[in-house]
């Protein structure tokens, strides 16, 4: 759990990036587009998370069961 905190953190650290380089390219802040990349993202996100979850925890009790 803390691997996937800390997953977490630096995946929002891209998210910021990839704001800020639009941003820059568009030469002007719109909060519209930053939302829509934004749910974007974070839909994506949260999917990965969720498989990552189901796959961690199916190999944590496949380990248990093993010992």
């Amino acid at each position: 759990m803390r691997a996937l905190g800390i997953s977490f953190v630096s995946y929002m650290f891209m998210l910021f990036v990839i704001i800020v380089v639009v941003t820059f390219h568009a030469r002007d802040f719109d909060f519209g587009r930053a939302a829509a990349i934004t749910a974007v993202y974070m839909t994506a996100l949260l999917v990965y998370f969720a498989v990552l979850f189901v796959v961690f925890k199916r190999k944590i009790a496949t380990t248990v069961h093993a010992q």
